[in-house]
């Protein structure tokens, strides 16, 4: 704990207009990121208990954990550590804030990893297929290595962040302090963490899925050039290309809309701006919100953007809501076959998900191994 200087700063409360607004805007986040990232959970190992198992699953469920710390355990501490001042520093206070301030960027520097690493395997999946069997390119080790990367480089949060005495009117009060912008040390850091947090992040992503699709691309033409395919086949590429080509472009965009504004803001704008720690900053929490609002978009962009993916989540949600109304109305009728009335998405998706499998290389005796599925 440490006592600030005679600065007046301005601190929000929860009976003010700024709560209301933060709360529905970051609530709304937080919903929608939890629904849409339980459903991709779900979806998988519901898909992965079948004996469907494939390496990109292995990586959506993880971007979906992550995604869900963001909106279970991230958003809820923002809006404690902005709004909540307690007049005395009690016992312990200091380590909660640490442990806070840490998880507070575990979950969105996990899921950043994670995206970084799913770029990697996506270019040795399709770019260079050969080099993708090496140990330390095997889905579990990259995920390891993403979620030990996002934790380590914020490690030193817990020498930073402590509970700091600031004056707010006639009153004084203990606020949660960041790290600070205006030592050296901590200065170094916040452009250590821009960089390796972030920069090379996104120049991996923008490169890899460059190269990707440069890559399907080349593939399509050269198939179109030799004649080798059937119309058919040739439109079914130029789909695919289409849809990667779409798909890099959501991500590197996405990516870079959501979380640049946070990061040149407190990297780089804030320390001339306003005084340390300033925790009434607006500024900070709308571009944090806005990072936040990157695990809203994974959901829609990593498994939603799959059309195999798209059915088997449509097919889920329709069999599960049937099968309830089902159970409220009559069980014996839903046991005799009602099936065929009750959801015709069943009906659709078998059979497309047996052809996908076929296309993937994946027989029945390889189902229950982890296999590496060329598309996202």
């Amino acid at each position: 704990m440490t006592d600030s200087n005679s600065t007046v700063y301005e601190v929000w409360s929860t009976n003010g207009s700024e709560f209301i607004v933060a709360l529905i805007l970051l609530g709304s986040i937080s919903l929608v990121g939890l629904f849409g990232n339980s459903i991709v959970a779900s979806v998988i190992v519901s898909s992965r208990r079948r004996g469907q198992r494939s390496a990109v699953q292995l990586f959506l469920f993880h971007l979906a954990i992550s995604d869900l710390l963001v909106c279970i355990v991230c958003i809820p501490l923002t809006i404690w550590i902005n709004f909540y001042y307690p007049k005395q520093d009690k016992r312990g206070a200091g380590a909660a804030c640490k442990i806070a301030r840490y998880i507070q960027f575990l979950a969105p520097s996990s899921s950043i990893c994670l995206l970084t690493v799913i770029s990697i395997d996506r270019y040795y999946s399709l770019v260079r297929p050969l080099q993708a069997m090496k140990a330390w390119l095997r889905p579990k080790v990259l995920i390891t290595a993403g979620w030990i990367y996002g934790g380590g480089i914020f490690l030193p949060t817990f020498y930073f962040a402590d509970t700091e005495n600031i004056q707010s009117g006639d009153e004084t009060f203990w606020y949660c302090r960041t790290i600070p912008n205006n030592t050296t040390a901590g200065f170094i850091y916040l452009l250590f963490l821009s960089v390796f947090g972030f920069g090379i992040q996104l120049i991996t992503i923008i490169v890899l899925y460059s190269r990707v699709g440069k890559a399907v691309w080349s593939r399509e033409r050269k198939i179109s050039r030799t004649g080798t395919l059937s119309t058919a086949a040739t439109e079914s590429l130029d789909k695919t290309r289409k849809r990667v080509t779409k798909m890099l472009l959501t991500v590197v965009i996405c990516f870079l809309l959501c979380w640049a504004p946070f990061v040149i803001y407190t990297g780089f704008i804030e320390r001339s701006v306003a005084p340390f720690p300033n925790p009434a900053d607006t500024v900070r929490v709308i571009t944090y919100g806005f990072g936040q609002f990157n695990s809203v978009c994974n959901p829609f962009i990593y498994f939603f953007n799959s059309p195999n993916f798209r059915r088997v989540s449509l097919r889920k949600v329709c069999l599960e809501v049937i099968d309830t109304i089902g159970q409220d109305d009559n069980r014996a009728s839903r046991s005799t076959g009602s099936s065929d009335e009750t959801c015709q998405t069943d009906t659709v998706v078998r059979p497309t998900e047996e052809k996908s499998s076929q296309q993937n290389g994946i027989d029945n005796h390889a189902r229950h191994n982890e296999t590496r599925d060329t598309r996202l």
